[in-house]
């Protein structure tokens, strides 16, 4: 995954947003432990429970059910909101670039087209990000990239050492429409798809013939591309528990 700040549109977001394989939009996140009272003095966290705040970035504490917000001017660690909190999770503010990927088999078992997308990201309510629990925007935005049943069907049926020059135009076209009519739909999270790109790739090894149902956990029947993976879309569901290390 790469994330990358919007250019000079965004005046206020310069430089690059974390490392090729940082987290958007929750950056960070921990748990917190139960504050042991003590008579007459008033309870209070120490700053290493806080995971460290970037510029840009909000945090959403976890009360029970319910979230409430701390922007970083904000933080005190005796306030009632931090002490009583069960978790906390940074969570970026910053327009930002994600990139996705999708593969798509073609007529030809050897080959599938590789779709690379970016897409324009900001968070517009912090709270409803989180109790969506959207910690990692990119495996939804791989998915949603093809999305589109009618497309899965014509990369199917394209023979892409024939028709390649056809499919490239009216594929591309046909993705930029789906995309503005049938947005991501994310509680808190707006991305819009600004930039695409199609290109054929050659399967590292031949597709294997299809599993028995009683062993369905290999790789898929298309193969995967020579270098990036599986082509197969694995959901993550991240909880508090299973956050990012």
């Amino acid at each position: 995954m790469v994330v990358s700040a919007m250019e000079s549109a965004h005046d206020d977001m310069p430089g690059t947003v974390g490392a090729p394989d940082a987290v958007y939009p929750v950056v960070d996140s921990a748990e917190l432990s139960p504050i042991r009272r003590r008579l007459l003095r008033r309870p209070r966290r120490e700053i290493h429970e806080i995971p460290r705040q970037p510029p840009g970035t909000v945090l959403v504490f976890q009360l029970g059910d319910s979230y409430d917000l701390l922007h970083s001017n904000e933080l005190r660690l005796d306030a009632d909101i931090v002490v009583e909190a069960v978790a906390v999770a940074v969570v970026s503010m910053r327009h930002v670039l994600c990139d996705a990927v999708a593969y798509l088999p073609t007529a030809d078992p050897r080959t599938c087209v590789t779709a690379r997308a970016r897409f324009h990201c900001w968070v517009t309510d912090p709270l409803l990000v989180v109790d969506a629990g959207c910690w990692d925007i990119v495996p939804l935005l791989n998915e949603h990239l093809v999305a589109d049943r009618r497309m899965r069907f014509l990369a199917a049926d394209c023979d892409p050492h024939v028709h390649w020059p056809t499919f490239h135009r009216n594929m591309t076209a046909r993705l930029f429409a789906f995309h503005d009519l049938n947005p991501l739909i994310v509680p808190g999270l707006t991305a819009h798809m600004v930039d695409l790109a199609l290109e054929l790739q050659t399967l590292a090894r031949p597709p294997r013939p299809r599993r028995s149902v009683e062993d369905e956990s290999g790789p898929g029947p298309h193969g995967s591309p020579e270098e990036d993976g599986n082509p197969a879309f694995v959901p993550d569901n991240y909880t508090w528990e299973t956050k990012r290390d």
